[in-house]
């Protein structure tokens, strides 16, 4: 497999990256976290799907792009004779073929499998053949040796025989167990077949009993429909004699209705004409309660006029003092609102002359805070310097005159005196400046005078505006009050006008008593009229009256002649009570012995039934029972099957085993005399799988540290040798993730040379480290930096050391 370019858009910290990877020596070099490792990741996730990436498709989009941007990863390699591009997003995949405008295939599923079935190798023999991770070339070194059986063993895919062997044992022991409950479950054949016999002669019995039943039942029928006839018969009679006897109910108290209701007519009658005579009698003690009513009415009106005259001109009189009072309050009002104008000019110039305090105030008073700020800061610093001048004295005392300057560095010799000499006169001259300077700062804090007097001028300016601002408050409330109590006046006028108008419309002429006599008269005729109106009420039914008792009378004649007619019928209807009781009786008789006889045929036949469902209970548990015997015949048949399963996968296990160490160390061999130009061209496997230098047929005595790396090296590529060899294709490609761990450099330095020296084996060489100093030993170098600005992985692209003629190097931004 030859790799040739890589592109990333949105994948994991690679927002759009795009590298080459040619032949030779490749260095991939950047700090941790950078994104190194995520190439690698987007190679396998091209080639082999989700199943080779880490997280989930939310976690590989690049943390800073859209949501529903696109993740994208361009991968071109080449296989044996042909070109491979294969493009996988986290929705879709497309492989091409040999430079083809269309694609070979384009499902996520399909483009895997193709690619699985091309390369002949799963993601994990994919991963254990190319690629070396993370401080395996020396990983096998600090196992034990059971640990590395199953390391290589896990490489080499032989651990899917032991898991293949632990799923046969786990099966070949749930068919025990099933055989096991087969075995105390199973009834006994005798018991069963003599269970079905029982139910056979019981079901004869049972269909036996079913047929006597069923003959009873039929003549119990027989017997009941011959006396049906006679009994129906004397039932439709009954039901008419008591249709009739109802209808003389019926009749009776309609009879008896029609003569209450003449009864009452005819009372009513009787008071009707009574009322008549009654009326003419008081129709002439009512001749002039008409006129005295209308009189009253008159009068009422007249004294309803009086009393709202009264009200008002009692709110006449109210009206007149509120208006007086607001006149006053008005005249007040308007005098203050005169001086408003003068108010105002008076408040202008009090702020005008407070300003002009205010700002004189704070100029006065920042120069004053400005004097003492500087004074405070030049005595500050005449501090710092009198304290530097006396250190570099102290200093310059304790070296002597054979001491060194602690400014320049020079020796002092004669110069000594001359120098202490002159820090002495700065300090008297910084002390001198200093005590001026502290003078003047306790002169500074007190305020000056002026600024006090200042402050108190101004302070009885503030108080003057505020007076005068009060006043104009006051004044200016006052005009606009007066306005209010204009309105009030005048809605005071217009509000008396409408009073004498409403009086002046009010009728004149009330008589008291007058109205009080009317009142005693029409009281005393009162209770005479409205007698008379219930009376002409009463009188005016009496013609109604007189007709309804006529047709009363003829009703209840005709109702009198319609009983008369039923008791006619009844007395004719040949029925007898007892005869009916003597056939219902006997109809009850024969219908409960029906019943029971029901009854009885009811319970064979489910007698019957039982016994069946027990035949055929008894026969399924026959049937059931063979068939667990077939069952459990072909369990043991399976775990016969199963335990010699077990035993040939454990012989192979065995035999690979066996067979790997030996092509293992023949393998290294290989690569060790390549390496070391035919200094070892052998190696031992032991069973600890410990590798053992040979040298002229003997163990090779203690090596290096270098060497050590180098056996290590040669047989994690021999391992990756045989994964390739037995998935049918060759080992062009090699990559290492961070190999070095913690190795020093004199190792670091000779596991390069060691790559070096595979060239003519591995043609392509991808080293992934985060150590700068791999970059001299290297054809090409592609630095990874991840930049926090934009949340992304550059790639740029640099000429290894072993490839540079003249020391440059050439940057490509990817």
């Amino acid at each position: 497999m030859r790799l040739h370019r890589l592109r990333l858009q949105n994948f994991r910290q690679h927002r759009d990256t795009d590298i080459e990877l040619g032949p030779g020596l490749t260095g991939i070099i950047g700090h941790n976290g950078a994104g190194k490792s995520t190439l690698l990741e987007a190679i396998a996730w091209a080639i082999y799907g989700m199943d080779a990436a880490r997280g989930t498709r939310d976690s590989i989009r690049w943390r800073r792009a859209r949501p529903r941007s696109e993740v994208r990863v361009e991968l071109e390699f080449g296989l044996g004779p042909h070109e491979y591009r294969v493009v996988r997003t986290l929705y879709g995949a497309e492989l091409y073929l040999d430079g083809a405008a269309q694609p070979m295939t384009t499902s996520l599923a399909e483009v895997s499998a193709r690619l699985t079935r091309l390369l002949g190798m799963s993601r994990d023999e994919f991963f254990n053949t190319y690629f070396t991770g993370q401080k395996e070339l020396a990983v096998m070194a600090a196992m034990k040796p059971t640990e590395r059986g199953q390391f290589l063993s896990r490489l080499l895919g032989y651990d899917k025989l032991r898991l293949a062997q632990e799923r046969v044992r786990a099966r070949r022991s749930l068919l025990k167990s099933e055989l096991g409950a087969l075995d105390q479950g199973r009834p006994d054949p005798a018991a069963l077949r003599a269970a079905r016999e029982a139910a056979a002669g019981q079901l004869a019995e049972a269909e036996r009993q079913a047929a006597a039943h069923g003959a009873a039942l039929d003549a119990a029928r027989a017997a009941r429909e011959r006396h049906a006839p006679a009994f129906r018969e004397l039932a439709e009679l009954r039901d008419r004699h008591a249709a009739l006897a109802a209808e003389r109910r019926v009749h009776e108290e309609r009879v008896r209705q029609a003569v209450e209701l003449a009864a009452r007519l005819a009372a009513e009658h009787a008071a009707a004409a009574a009322a008549v005579a009654e009326q003419a009698a008081l129709r002439a003690q009512l001749e002039p309660y008409a006129a005295l009513r209308a009189e009253l009415a008159q009068t009422e009106l007249l004294a309803r006029d009086a009393a709202r005259r009264q009200t008002l001109e009692a709110q006449l009189a109210e009206i007149a003092l509120q208006r007086g009072e607001v006149e006053r309050r008005l005249a007040a009002a308007s005098a203050a609102a005169a001086e408003v104008r003068a108010l105002a000019e008076r408040l202008d110039t009090d702020k005008r002359t407070q300003e002009a305090l205010e700002k004189e105030y704070e100029d006065r008073q920042n120069v004053w805070v400005r004097e003492r700020q500087d004074a405070e800061s030049k005595r500050q610093t005449l501090l710092d310097q009198y304290r530097d001048l006396e250190t570099q004295r102290e200093r310059i005392t304790q070296a002597g005159a054979d001491g060194a300057c602690p400014t320049c560095g020079r020796p002092l010799a004669e110069e000594y005196g001359s120098v202490l000499e002159l820090l002495t006169t700065q300090l008297e001259e910084v002390r001198a400046n200093g005590q001026y300077f502290r003078s003047r700062l306790e002169q500074l804090q007190a305020v000056p005078r002026e600024l006090a007097a200042l402050e108190l001028r101004r302070r009885d300016a503030r108080e003057a505006v505020e007076r005068g601002a009060q006043a104009l408050a006051v004044a200016t409330s006052s005009a606009q009050e007066a306005v209010g109590l204009e309105k009030q006046v005048r809605r005071h006028a217009e509000r008396s006008e409408q009073l004498r108008d409403e009086v002046a419309r009010l009728r004149p002429g009330y008589d008291a008593p007058r109205h009080e006599e009317l009142r005693r008269r029409v009281a005393a005729l009162e209770p005479l009229a409205a007698r008379a109106e219930r009376l002409a009420a009463e009188a005016e039914r009496a013609p109604r009256l007189a007709a309804e008792l006529e047709a009363a009378e003829g009703r209840r004649a005709a109702l009198v002649e319609a009983l008369a007619g039923v008791e006619r019928d009844l007395a004719g209807l040949a029925f007898t009570e007892v005869a009916f009781q003597a056939a219902s009786a006997e109809m009850q008789r024969l219908d409960e012995a029906a019943r029971r006889a029901e009854l009885d045929f009811t319970v064979a036949r489910a007698e019957h039934s039982a016994v069946a469902e027990r035949l055929r209970a008894a026969e399924r548990a026959e049937e059931e029972a063979a068939a667990h015997a077939a069952h459990a015949a072909r369990l043991q048949a399976d775990l016969r099957l199963h335990a010699e399963l077990d035993r040939a996968l454990g012989d192979l296990r065995t035999e690979l085993n066996q067979e790997m160490r030996p092509e293992l160390a023949a393998l290294a061999g290989e690569f060790l005399g390549a390496l070391t130009d035919g200094r070892y061209d052998e190696v031992d496997l032991d069973e600890d799988y410990r590798l053992t230098v040979i040298e002229h047929g003997e163990p090779a005595p203690v090596i290096s540290g270098g060497e050590e790396d180098l056996t290590n090296l040669v047989l994690r590529l021999a391992v990756s040798q045989m994964i390739a060899d037995r998935s049918g294709q060759p080992l062009s490609l090699l990559v290492l993730d961070e190999i070095f761990g913690s190795l020093d450099d004199a190792r670091r330095a000779h596991v390069l040379d060691l790559l070096r020296a595979l060239e003519g084996r591995f043609p392509q060489v991808v080293l992934i480290t985060h150590i700068e100093g791999v970059r001299e030993a290297v054809d090409r170098v592609l630095r990874v930096r991840f930049d926090e600005a934009t949340g992304a992985a550059a790639v740029e692209e640099e000429r290894g050391a072993l490839a540079l003629d003249g020391g440059g190097n050439a940057d490509v931004a990817a």
